[in-house]
């Protein structure tokens, strides 16, 4: 009997981070994105007492206004890939380094290398199967540009203590959100990552708010420029005498 633990994120954490992981398996760097095509390398962990054998799958992936991440299949009549290794095994308290290049006929264009690791069992027995992703986004010849970053609508939802963000990319370039932050009066910052600005689409983000007051300033730090934005918060009423 086995058990599967899937760390497919949503595409809210296909970020810029240093690592994912579960438990004592980790894949570095989680993401990443080159301009017109990749030549890259990702590495794998395995820091338990067990040998982890390793098959890698490339897949595609779809992600919807409001950042769920779906699976999709390859696109190979787009993308050419090339893998330094499919399979291979992974010693206890030990790594091994993937290489790959990796082209598009058409761009933008984005996928993920899925390694899926067998081999460590649970307290209880169980063989554990790991599926982590190394994301990988293939940009354009011409960077996304701030007038093509639309906010549509930032409010503040106070019965589920949410701020509600929701943008748009007008243009047909790919972007991504590098790092955020979310403000009340310039106190309370609370950062909420990075995420994908998909060419043509709309992207909706909710930041959950535990700061002081009522969150009237977003931040979005892209590669080459920022956005910001305000909103107006209505002034209490004054006390009848």
């Amino acid at each position: 009997m086995s058990v599967v633990a899937r760390v497919c994120r949503r595409a809210a954490s296909l970020v810029l981070v240093a690592a994912t992981s579960l438990g004592a398996q980790t894949i570095r760097p989680a993401v990443t994105e080159y301009p017109l095509q990749a030549r890259g390398k990702f590495d794998l962990v395995n820091e338990t007492l067990f040998p982890m054998t390793v098959v890698l799958e490339p897949r595609g992936f779809r992600v919807d206004e409001k950042g769920e991440l779906a699976d999709t299949p390859f696109d190979s009549t787009n993308i050419e890939l090339k893998l330094s290794a499919m399979s291979f095994r992974i010693p206890p308290l030990a790594s091994y380094t993937v290489h790959y290049e990796a082209r598009a006929k058409q761009l933008p264009a984005w996928f993920m290398v899925l390694s899926a690791m067998t081999g460590a069992r649970t307290a209880s027995g169980l063989n554990v199967r790991i599926e982590l992703p190394h994301v990988i986004y293939l940009l354009q010849k011409d960077a996304l540009r701030k007038e093509a970053v639309a906010v549509r609508g930032f409010a503040f939802d106070s019965a589920t203590g949410k701020a509600v963000l929701d943008l748009e990319n007008t243009s047909a370039s790919l972007g991504r959100v590098l790092a955020s932050e979310l403000s009340a009066d310039g106190k309370g910052k609370t950062p909420f990552g990075g995420f994908p600005l998909f060419p043509n689409s709309k992207r909706r983000v909710e930041v959950p708010w535990e700061g002081p007051g009522t969150p009237d300033r977003v931040m979005l730090r892209f590669a080459n420029f920022s956005v910001e934005e305000r909103r107006a918060i209505a002034a209490a009423p004054p006390d009848r005498p």
